[in-house]
């Protein structure tokens, strides 16, 4: 059963699946190496944007993106 990013839980590593977004969207999350089977872990997900680390950095995915993020 797959997720979205955005209940992705602080300290927790998934996959990425899927990204069911417009091509605004996709283009971002590429740009920040959200890409299907990348690892992600979620450092914040608090009230605001949720704080990621890909590959060897972090970067912030508001929430609305986030919501479009299908993980595993």
């Amino acid at each position: 059963m797959h997720k979205t990013l955005q209940a992705v839980v602080p300290g927790e590593s998934t996959f990425v699946v899927a990204v069911a977004a417009g091509m605004r969207a996709r283009t971002r999350l590429e740009s920040l190496g959200i890409i299907p089977g990348a690892s992600v872990e979620v450092f914040n997900n608090g009230g605001g944007p949720l704080i990621v680390s890909v590959g060897e950095g972090r970067v912030i995915v508001e929430r609305g993106i986030a919501n479009k993020v299908l993980v595993a």
